[in-house]
């Protein structure tokens, strides 16, 4: 089951990524800096995209290890 830990390390990336564009946002908008706002949205975007793909992985994940515990309960054929 190492597909939940990759997924949630890029969750993680991701949360990051949105957070540190958001503030380029922020900065751009009250004119504290002078970043590129489109380029802050474009990243946040991605960043949206790069969470729900990770989340999307993580509960296939579990789907799956869901089912491997069916099949293993399953009585066995001889």
């Amino acid at each position: 089951m190492t597909a939940i830990p990759h997924a949630a390390l890029a969750l993680t990336s991701a949360l990051d990524r949105f957070g540190h564009a958001s503030a380029r946002v922020l900065e751009a908008v009250t004119g504290a800096d002078d970043g590129d706002m489109g380029a802050a949205l474009v990243e946040m975007t991605e960043a949206k995209a790069q969470a729900k793909a990770g989340v999307a992985v993580i509960r296939f994940a579990d789907a799956m290890y869901e089912a491997l515990l069916a099949i293993g309960q399953e009585p066995q054929r001889r």
